[in-house]
């Protein structure tokens, strides 16, 4: 599930999609409040159970998600599981009023991206920020590896292109195309183009144009209005 890229800079009245997993309703909205303050058009979606949790993961977009430890019959580490699971790249901030230290640093220990104490709302847009702000940053340098390599590969293809280019190139003798190292034919003004400096010039050769020139000739001349055969 793809998300939205936020820039760098923060805008005011940014649209913010939050996935809250929390029991209480008045913490829900203490946190929903904070976002809102701190700036941000909100769209919250408030679960509670796994079962909730799990179909807005699987049916809805979130660019971040905010999560209760302790839940009734779970708890927020499971909520993490279930998000990695699936693979999902949404930044996962625990925020507790229950959970020691050690246990919050156990969260981020599996992956979640930070935590806050629910004493800490004051921080919770900052961390958001960061959080989300990290998220592109990692996408962008995966982005970056990823046009790395198809550049690579490019390159790989040029080179053995140019091996072929300084030895026997396979052309057909019917249609004129050109046989790549890949086994796909070409034609031959494409593929000179594409694997070297050349720029194609279209023009015809002396004996080229004397045989256009007397098949047009021979060509049956169309009678003139008027003219009876």
């Amino acid at each position: 599930m793809k998300r939205r890229d936020f820039e760098t800079s923060f805008t005011k009245g940014q649209p913010l999609r939050v996935l809250l997993l929390e029991d209480d309703p008045d913490h829900a909205k203490l946190w929903l409040l904070a976002l809102e303050k701190g700036g941000y058009t909100v769209k919250g979606d408030v679960v509670a159970t796994r079962a909730e949790f799990s179909r807005c993961l699987d049916t809805k977009e979130h660019d971040v998600i905010l999560s209760d430890y302790q839940l009734p019959g779970w708890t927020g580490l499971k909520a993490l599981e279930l998000v990695k699971e699936r693979g999902l790249e949404i930044p996962f901030i625990l925020v507790t009023g229950e959970a020691s230290e050690k246990t919050a640093l156990e969260v981020i220990d599996r992956g979640a991206d930070d935590y806050l104490f629910k004493d800490e709302l004051s921080r919770l847009v900052l961390t958001v920020r960061r959080v989300m702000r990290e998220q592109r940053l990692v996408r962008e340098r995966r982005q970056a590896a990823v046009e790395k390599e198809k550049l690579i590969a490019q390159l790989r293809e040029a080179a053995e292109e140019v091996r072929r280019l300084n030895g026997m190139l396979p052309i057909c003798m019917g249609c004129k195309r050109i046989l790549d190292a890949k086994g796909r034919w070409h034609r031959i003004e494409l593929f000179i183009q594409k694997h070297s400096r050349g720029q194609v010039s279209p023009c015809i050769c002396p004996d080229c144009s004397t045989d256009i020139t007397a098949r047009a000739k021979a060509r049956p001349r169309p009678p003139t209005r008027g003219e009876h055969y």
